[in-house]
């Protein structure tokens, strides 16, 4: 929905827009054992760089900042969880920050498949003025408020040696969108792997009633480099979340 600018009572055509660009960060994981306990600590950022030429509506690229944080529990069998609070920083035709919640709670099988739940939801909302270009070259500015989507994913993972694994769910949201997906980190070797996500919005509205300006999707392909391969550290202690971007953490105008 952000892809569209803002220009209710204005009269601006409400033009969208596709966010393609880069992103680049990191992730890691620390056992907490010394303080006699089997948790484990992951903290990672994501940066991303997209709309390099603009947009119809804005002569800006779309710089955002996600950071990642939080606890986690990984077994060989049984119940394991993670939850870590997420932070996004936006800079476009508008700029703003938002705080959300998300874990990821599931059962591990004998045969290592994993079913179970993902969750995310809001811990705040922010509002912000937006500079939009209009067909004249005229520049308007309006007010927006936004939030995080509150989403519920049911997941079942699939995982393979060497730490690669694929993810497949199904949700649903607060606004009673429905949610489809899949996340897949294929090894290519010990220290590199290939990652592919895919996340699409089904929204509530339908066909010709607002809906394809609430539609929400995020597709990346990517790298993950494993600077000490897979004898770098605790396999307990590899991060069981990914760090937020805009699959996860989706944002919708209030």
């Amino acid at each position: 929905p952000m892809n569209f600018a803002n220009t209710s009572n204005s009269g601006v055509d409400r033009s969208g827009t596709g966010s393609f660009g880069f992103y680049e960060g990191y992730n890691k994981g620390a056992s907490l054992r010394f303080f006699g306990t089997d948790l484990a600590w992951q903290s990672g950022i994501r940066f991303t760089q997209s709309n390099l030429s603009g947009a119809g509506f804005s002569n800006e690229r779309r710089e955002q900042i996600f950071m990642t944080g939080g606890l986690m529990r990984r077994v060989d069998l049984g119940f394991q969880f993670g939850v870590v609070f997420d932070y996004l920083y936006e800079d476009w035709y508008y700029r703003g920050d938002l705080l959300q919640i998300r874990g990821e709670l599931g059962w591990v099988r004998p045969n290592r498949d994993v079913f179970g739940l993902k969750f995310a939801a809001g811990l705040d909302d922010d509002s912000a003025t937006t500079s939009v270009i209009d067909a004249s070259g005229a520049t308007i500015e309006n007010v927006i408020q936004f939030q995080a989507t509150t989403q519920y994913r049911l997941f079942y993972r699939k995982q393979f040696s060497r730490y690669g694994e694929v993810d497949g769910f199904v949700g649903w949201t607060d606004k009673d969108d429905g949610l489809l997906g899949f996340e897949a980190d294929i090894p290519i070797s010990d220290s590199l792997l290939w990652n592919t996500t895919a996340t699409y919005l089904i929204p509530n509205e339908g066909t010709g009633n607002g809906g394809n300006e609430e539609e929400g999707w995020n597709l990346a392909f990517g790298f993950t480099y494993r600077p000490c391969g897979l004898s770098g550290g605790s396999r307990y202690s590899r991060p069981l979340l990914k760090v937020a971007d805009n699959g996860s953490f989706m944002v919708d105008r209030k």
